[in-house]
């Protein structure tokens, strides 16, 4: 249908974007008929049962959106928005499978911050006439934006509906009002997707509130790196290395170092602008050979002086060379124009026999085998699969007993076979096999065995797959020792004692509220409770102070306090006040051993034992029922009137019941319509008779009496349209222990004093105390 939504809400607005939809499941207008009394299409009622004859109601339906309403008006602009559907059926109609779901759903779009409290008035009408109302229904509460659906059902006097309710956010919109705008992005102005409740989430490698600002790589220098995109780290001029932490040192520069940018400064033994003259060319380079000392002798410069038997510029030239052994792990020198030549054993190489001749160059050890070198020669390391020198023996790997559950093991050139037991998998048969494969079905639960497997089955399901449903109690849907009973319309759990809800799931907890008095901790046991009580009280709930002048010397103080000795205490003593004024009321000492009771407001007596009467005054009008409270009174009105004290006679003109040109005359919970040109009933409905199915409420019979009508009233009520429930249920006063009685047609509830329960009040709320 249209909506009609306001263009402006100077209250409620904001920033928001969102949806409110309803759609209509079913409806039940069995006879055909209007609010009003009427027949649909003007069809007449059959004389004998009243009924419409042939009526055809060409239902449609408007929804009025507007704010919430503590006292619910249907009056007034619908300030959220308004809208119709098309008319969708007839008398009645089920609409849950419709392929058209359109047609039955309304939508209204706002553009405000959602108020999650609202008013909805949602009546249904009768084409081609808006005016003809079929029923009317309101709802003044709580829609919280989600995407699950709210069901709610009228039933009404002349028709049943069911219909459902949510309130959806547009996209990119969020919270309880729809207020919170939440776009995910990946561009310049940021980088971040939306949570749940609307939050920016920053994607990675960027931070910030808007998610704009990159992270750079991770030790990059915050002095003298930066970057534009994450994981980067772009060095300021002069700065260089993968952190920008290293500075740029002169050009050309060769041993030297940096602090700041374009710096040289020479390492030990070196100098020159470039730090490329070596100062110490002796202890750097070592040129002198076979024991040769030598010295500076200026920048990149040094002498050799060689020990006896040696020459040259290095002392590199052997005059002898063979007298010093030059030759090491055994072998022999031989000596020659230029000086000596080793010859090296088996497993030794290079000028003096030093180098190890690596004998697993060659790749000697087969099947993966890993090479050790050695001193002329090389170990293998073999694979579990295999042994020998260079591993080219196989070897048998069941000797291990690799296989854990497996029937044998068979060992293979190269490897091993494990026969796996049924039930086991994987080479060493230490898998377990999951023989669950969706077999359990019903929403049976699937528990894995050896081989094997298990269905637990949910509640009214039997069988190994759980394929058999079972009615009643067969399926003991009920917990924690509760006794299944069957009836019409499914089980019943009678829950023992300590247990509640539908299947006796509930541990009751008798600590909530606290019974316990005077500060006194509850534990919550099986079918009851326990206090603690401090040292100076007893009894079930703590109430009763200690008498411990009969254990304990005592010394009075005054007629309302007392001492005892105690170990709890710096002075060695301890006072006990009297509780002689009970809960409400506190001990006032007076001369001569005496004392009053200072009460608390609302309580009077002696002892301030006696709630103040505050119906005393009558003050309920209009034969209200006043519920007496501590210090103040609440008034229960009786059909047809409203109010604080019940003073204000409800208008049931305001809904204009009289038809076809009839004035109304208001009643107390009642209307009388003054009828013309020969109409006649209740609502000047009918030229036949005074009588219809709606004259007399309450299960009341009608007689037509010509120019008018008379009720005839079922027990409990009275008035010309019984629609007055009589007093005569509360009389005599059902109710015990002071409890007030509220008359229900014909019942009643009794409102119980303070510390008195059940359907008379003749309970008390501590039986063991």
């Amino acid at each position: 249908g249209d909506a009609v939504v306001p263009n402006r809400l100077p209250r409620l607005w904001s920033e928001a974007s969102g949806q409110f939809e309803l759609e209509i499941n079913f409806m039940q207008n069995i006879n055909g008929e209007l609010q009003n009394g009427n027949c649909c299409e003007g069809s007449s009622r059959n004389h004998q049962d009243r009924k419409c004859v042939r009526a055809q109601c060409d239902t449609f339906f408007k929804v009025c959106l507007k704010e919430y309403q503590s006292r619910v008006s249907p009056g007034g602009p619908c300030s959220f928005g308004a809208a119709f559907t098309p008319v969708i059926g007839g008398n009645t109609f089920n609409l849950r499978a419709s392929p058209h779901p359109e047609r039955r759903r309304i939508v209204l779009p706002f553009s405000f911050a959602w108020p999650v409290s609202v008013f909805l008035h949602f009546p249904v009408l009768f084409a081609p006439d808006p005016g003809d109302t079929i029923e009317k229904a309101v709802y003044s509460g709580m829609i919280n934006p989600s995407q699950q659906w709210q069901t709610l059902r009228h039933n009404g006097a002349v028709a049943h509906f069911e219909y459902q309710i949510r309130v959806t956010c547009d996209e990119y919109y969020f919270g309880f009002g729809c207020n919170k705008f939440c776009r995910p992005r990946d561009d310049f102005f940021g980088h971040y997707t939306c949570d749940l409740n609307g939050n920016k989430t920053c994607l990675e490698g960027w931070m910030g509130g808007d998610c704009n600002k990159a992270i750079c790589r991770q030790g990059c220098s915050p002095e003298h790196g930066s970057c534009k995109y994450p994981g980067e780290c772009r060095c300021q001029y002069g700065w260089k290395g993968q952190y920008c932490d290293k500075c740029t040192p002169h050009p050309g520069c060769v041993h030297g170092t940096c602090v700041e940018p374009w710096q040289c400064r020479c390492e030990t033994n070196w100098g020159g602008q470039l730090c490329d003259k070596d100062l110490n060319y002796c202890g750097t380079r070592l040129p002198c050979l076979n024991g040769g000392t030598c010295s500076n002798t200026g920048p990149d410069k040094y002498q050799c002086t060689c020990p006896d038997g040696y020459s040259g510029k290095n002392c590199e030239i052997a005059e002898h060379a063979c007298i010093s052994d030059p030759c090491y792990n055994r072998g022999s020198c031989s000596e020659t124009p230029m000086g000596f030549k080793c010859l090296c054993v088996s497993g030794w190489a290079g000028p003096t026999c030093t180098i190890d001749i690596d004998e697993c160059e060659a790749d000697p050890c087969a099947h993966g085998g890993t090479c050790q070198d050695m001193v002329d020669g090389f170990k293998c390391i073999c694979p579990q699969q295999w042994t020998g020198k260079t591993c080219q023996l196989d070897a048998n790997e069941c000797e291990g007993k690799p296989c854990a559950n497996a029937n044998a093991c068979h060992n293979l050139i190269g490897g091993y076979y494990c026969d796996c037991m049924p039930g086991w998998a994987g080479q060493d048969c230490d898998l377990h096999i999951d023989d669950c494969h969706g077999q359990c079905q019903n929403g049976g639960t699937c528990k894995d065995l050896v081989n094997s497997y298990r269905c637990a089955c949910a509640p009214g399901f039997v069988g190994q797959h759980c394929e058999r449903a079972v009615s009643g109690c067969a399926s003991k849907p009920c917990l924690n020792g509760g006794q299944c009973q069957e009836t019409l319309t499914g089980v019943q759990c009678l829950c023992p004692a300590g247990f509640s809800g539908n299947l006796c799931q509930l541990d009751i907890d008798y600590c909530q509220p606290n019974p316990c008095g005077n500060g006194a901790p509850c534990f919550n046991l099986a079918a009851d409770y326990f206090c603690r009580c401090p040292e100076d009280y007893e009894g079930k709930n703590c109430s009763h102070l200690k008498d411990h002048c009969q254990t304990t010397p005592c010394q009075v103080i005054d007629s309302c306090t007392v001492t005892v000795a105690s170990n709890t205490t710096p002075e060695g003593i301890r006072f006990i006040f009297s509780n002689v004024c009970g809960p409400h009321g506190k001990c006032k000492s007076q001369a001569d051993g005496k004392f009053t009771c200072d009460c608390s407001e609302g309580f009077t007596g002696a002892y301030c034992h006696e709630n103040i009467n505050d119906c005393a005054s009558d003050p309920c009008k209009s034969g209200g029922t006043c519920i007496d409270g501590v210090n103040e009174y609440q008034c229960i009105c009786r059909e047809g009137w409203e109010g604080v004290l019940c003073e204000i006679n409800i208008d049931d003109c305001a809904v204009k019941p009289c038809q076809n040109r009839g004035t109304c005359q208001d009643l107390v919970n009642d209307f009388y319509c003054e009828c013309k040109n020969g109409w006649k009933g209740k609502t000047c409905h009918s030229r036949d008779s005074q009588c219809d199915e709606a004259t007399c409420n309450n299960g009341g019979t009608c007689y037509d009496e010509g120019d008018t009508f008379k009720c005839m009233c079922a027990p409990g009520w009275e008035g010309s349209t019984c629609n007055i429930a009589r007093n005569s249920s509360c009389s005599p006063p059902p109710c015990e222990n002071g409890g007030t009685c509220v008359v229900s047609g014909d019942s009643f509830t009794c409102v119980c004093k303070e510390g008195w329960e059940g359907s008379t009040c003749s309970q008390s709320e501590c039986p063991f105390t």
